[in-house]
C-alpha cells in the first residue's frame, strides 16, 4: 500500500510537472511594449523581432523615434501616423488590407473609420491587430466610432488595447471606455492624448482613467508582458512617454 501511494504521489507529482511546463509553453515569452508618444509603439517579441506602429513627423511636439524595426504599421495616411522613414533598417511597412505572418508573428487589419460618417470627414482607418508571443494585440489607431459586431468579431478576443483617448480627431474618453467594454481586454494603454510635449486639441488621459478600478501609472515609457501573467481583470497602465 505504502509503495502504491508513493508511486501514485510521484505519478502526480510528474503530470503536474508535464502540465506546468506545458502551460509555460503556451504562453511564450515576454514581448515589451514601448510608447514614443501619440499612437507609436515599439513592439518586440521574445525572439527580438520589432513591430513599430504609426510613427509620426516632428511637427507633433514628441521626439522622432529613430529605432531599427522589422515591420511597420501605418493606420492611416496623415501625418502624425504615416511617418514610416522614420523606423531604421529596411522595415516591411503594412498600410490598409497588408498582411504580416512571419518569424512567429501574425499581424492582420481590420477595417474602420477615421469619423463616425464612414470616412467621409477624415477616411479610412486601419485597425492592426498583432499576435505575438501568445498575446494579442489590437492597435486601434485613429478609430473614430464605435464598433460594428462584425468588426468586434473580426478582433476576437483581445488580450492588449492600444486605444486613443484624447477624441477630436478620434474616439474620446467615454468612446473609448465603450471600446474597452465591447473587448473586455486584460491590458489597455492608452494613447493618442494631450500631454505637455503636445500641442494638438485633444484632452488629456485623466477623464479616460476615471471610469477604471485599476489603475497602474508607469514612471516608464516601456512595459514587459507575458502571456500567462496578464492580470485577470481589466487594468489600465499609463506611460510615460520621457
Amino acid at each position: 500500500m505504502v509503495v502504491k501511494l508513493v508511486l501514485a504521489s510521484a505519478a502526480i507529482v510528474a503530470a503536474g510537472c508535464l502540465l506546468g511546463g506545458a502551460a509555460r509553453a503556451a504562453s511564450g515569452g515576454e514581448i515589451t511594449v514601448r510608447w514614443f508618444g501619440h499612437a507609436c509603439f515599439l513592439i518586440t517579441s521574445s525572439s527580438g523581432v520589432r513591430v513599430l506602429t504609426d510613427p509620426f513627423d516632428a511637427t507633433v511636439g514628441y521626439p522622432v523615434p529613430q529605432v531599427e524595426a522589422d515591420v511597420v504599421t501605418s493606420s492611416h495616411d496623415h501625418f502624425d501616423h504615416n511617418n514610416v522613414s522614420a523606423a531604421r533598417g529596411n522595415p516591411i511597412v503594412l498600410k490598409g488590407k497588408d498582411r504580416y505572418e512571419r518569424a512567429g508573428i501574425k499581424i492582420y487589419p481590420v477595417a474602420s473609420f477615421h469619423d463616425t460618417e464612414r470616412g467621409a470627414k477624415r477616411g479610412p482607418n486601419t485597425i492592426f491587430v498583432m499576435e505575438v508571443d501568445g498575446i494579442k494585440l489590437a492597435h486601434m489607431g485613429d478609430i473614430g466610432h464605435d464598433l460594428s459586431k462584425q468588426q468586434l468579431d473580426e478582433l476576437g478576443s483581445v488580450d492588449v488595447l492600444l486605444v486613443p483617448v484624447g477624441g477630436t480627431y478620434t474616439i474620446d474618453a467615454a468612446g473609448a471606455r465603450r471600446l474597452v467594454e465591447a473587448t473586455s481586454p486584460r491590458v489597455v494603454i492608452p494613447m493618442h492624448y494631450k500631454t505637455p510635449a503636445v500641442g494638438l486639441p485633444i484632452a488629456g488621459v485623466d477623464r479616460f482613467l476615471a471610469g477604471f478600478d485599476n489603475v497602474v501609472r508607469l514612471d516608464s515609457n516601456e512595459i514587459s508582458l507575458r502571456a500567462g501573467s496578464l492580470p485577470e481583470s481589466t487594468t489600465v497602465y499609463v506611460l510615460n512617454y520621457r
